[in-house]
């Protein structure tokens, strides 16, 4: 199963990720990181980055996550519409569960305010306010919808389990 969180920076994303691998041996695979990595190739090659370059680089090592591990979580804010889509292209329609992640603007703000940023994209918070726009008006059909004001690990695994249990 490929499981794909979708909500904006700072819903709690990464948390529900390690989670599902800590409690249910979901793989769980941090993506921010690469795309991280790949604005830093480009930056030493002195180009701009592109979505559809990103996509090039980040997506096949995704790809390859779903077919060696059962179960494979990733997050994306869905704010890139072309990211999303292809991210919905990666695995089958029914080999992939989308859980919509809703978290109020301020409570993600102060979240992003208070957490290691060392793995994260860098925005400043207009940026971040406008991605929050964005990800909230994606249209993608979600299976599960969290709301992850203060989720505790048992709620979250109580949520994920029967999604996860082979039909």
């Amino acid at each position: 199963m490929f499981v794909l969180l979708v909500g904006p920076k700072g819903s709690g994303k990464s948390h529900i990720g390690r989670v599902l691998e800590q409690k249910l041996g979901v793989h769980f695979f941090h993506v921010e990181p690469l795309w991280i990595a790949y604005y830093s190739q480009c930056k030493a090659a002195g180009h701009e980055p592109t979505v559809p370059g990103g996509i090039s680089v980040v997506h096949p090592k995704i790809k390859e996550a779903i077919r060696t591990h059962e179960h494979v979580c990733i997050e994306t804010t869905g704010a890139s519409p072309e990211i999303l889509a292809d991210l919905l292209s990666l695995a089958s329609a029914r080999d992939t569960l989308v859980a919509r992640i809703n978290v109020p603007l301020e409570l993600c703000l102060e979240r992003i305010n208070s957490r290691d940023q060392t793995h994260q994209i860098p925005m400043d918070v207009e940026t971040v306010k406008r991605v929050y726009r964005l990800s909230t008006a994606a249209n993608v059909h979600s299976a599960l919808i969290l709301d992850n004001t203060a989720l505790s690990e048992a709620e979250i695994v109580a949520l994920f389990e029967n999604a996860l249990t082979p039909r």
